[in-house]
């Protein structure tokens, strides 16, 4: 009996070792099945980052580009800064194919293979950006450096500065007269350029001095420092431009709000009209609730309030249109729809431009690649509604409209 209990009882603890090896191979299984399943969004979310870093670098190396090489035109001229510009054309291509990637990699998040080469795609397009307007970069900065002798530079340097002292006068009067109407806000950066600009020329003014003929500073340092308050100059005259620029895009949004007031006058004599002849009820009291809404657009704001916003007023106005647009929509014929939307659109086109360049100013101190991305299909949008304005108006205000909204989403995500 105690050899059978033996036998038994080492069956049982040979089973139970069995139950725990299958079971320790189970778990170690489950682990492993389940790093590989976890395994892909890590790959993406490494693939995301790689991709988002390099579109960032290369819109970064192509703003700084397109500076260059206008600082390179005013200085040398457009031939000799042709195959410069050409460079700058390239990058802006391999740029949209950037942006075009990118876009993939976020609407196919599960793509694993693909979506690693294109986020090595984009890197080699950023590499190459940085490489060829680099070199063109270095070219030019070389040349700046033998152009001339410091002395010729520095006259030059001087003149230049001189002159922007007389402009920034002129251009801080525009832009004081514009702060009578119009709040700091809804000039945006134009609101300090005076100030702004007027530092860098202190500052030009300041490395001038430095770089004076006689001074005992090395001559590669005096270049540097020449070139250095070169490029303030420079940069206080794009400065103050920004100024007459905001100016002429007030000027468009105040047209515009005059054009898409008289439309709203034809659209309301229509509308009443049709509330009189509505179907039924129903249908009369949205109409007429509509013009209600659109006549307390219309009014503007009370005598003597706060400055307002020209492109604020344009959207609230565009609204209660749209409102209008759909209690009419069975009435309208396409010929007035047309129509309506021909006038919408020059209105939404302001606006949107002035929203893109706020966005874009935004992005000047940095922003995310998704900023980046957001404003990008805001410019192509924009583009995309210019050329069917005049075949596809309706298709057209809906492109220019989803401009608007990616670049208000740019803007915020720049700015938060």
């Amino acid at each position: 009996m105690e050899i059978v209990g033996g036998f038994v009882s080492a069956l049982v603890a040979g089973g139970v070792t069995v139950l725990v090896v299958i079971g320790a191979v189970f778990v170690v299984g489950f682990v492993i099945v389940s790093r590989r399943r976890t395994r892909p969004a890590q790959v993406s979310g490494e693939v995301r980052r790689r991709a988002g870093s390099a579109l960032v670098r290369a819109d970064d190396r192509i703003a700084e580009g397109e500076g260059d090489v206008e600082f390179a035109i005013a200085q040398f001229g457009e031939t000799a800064a042709a195959d410069y510009l050409d460079a700058v054309q390239q990058a802006r291509s391999d740029r949209a194919e950037i942006f075009r990637l990118h876009r993939l990699i976020d609407d196919e998040p599960g793509a694993g293979l693909a979506n690693r080469e294109r986020a090595a795609r984009i890197v080699m397009l950023a590499d190459r950006i940085d490489r060829e307007l680099g070199e063109h970069a270095t070219a030019f900065r070389d040349r700046r450096s033998l152009e001339s002798t410091a002395g010729d530079r520095l006259d030059r340097l001087r003149r230049g500065i001189a002159d922007a002292r007389e402009r920034l006068v002129a251009v801080t009067r525009q832009r004081d007269a514009l702060l009578e109407h119009n709040s700091p806000a809804t000039l945006g950066p134009a609101a300090d350029a005076p100030e702004r600009a007027a530092r860098e020329l202190e500052r030009a003014d300041s490395l001038a001095a430095d770089a004076a003929p006689g001074l005992t500073a090395p001559a590669p340092r005096v270049m540097t420092t020449i070139a250095d308050a070169e490029r303030l100059l420079f940069s206080a005259e794009q400065t103050l431009g920004l100024v007459g620029a905001t100016a002429a895009r007030l000027d468009d949004a105040v047209a515009a709000l005059t054009r898409l007031r008289d439309d709203s006058r034809t659209v309301r004599s229509e509308a009443l009209e049709a509330a009189a002849a509505a179907p039924d009820g129903d249908s009369g009291a949205a109409i007429t609730a509509a013009v209600a809404q659109l006549d307390r657009t219309m009014s503007g704001p009370a005598q003597g309030s706060a400055p307002t916003d020209p492109f604020e007023q344009l959207d609230d106005l565009r609204r209660a249109l749209d409102a209008v647009e759909v209690a009419l929509a069975s009435s309208r014929t396409q010929a007035q729809r047309l129509a309506h939307a021909r006038e919408a659109f020059q209105a939404a086109r302001v606006q949107t431009e002035a929203q893109v360049a706020a966005a874009r100013a935004a992005l000047t101190s940095g922003g995310s690649a998704g900023a980046r991305a957001r404003l990008n299909e805001a410019e192509i949008e924009l583009r995309a509604s210019l050329a069917l304005i005049d075949t596809e108006p309706v298709d057209a205000l809906d492109a220019v409209r989803r401009a608007l909204t990616h670049a208000r989403d740019a803007e915020v995500l720049a700015r938060y």
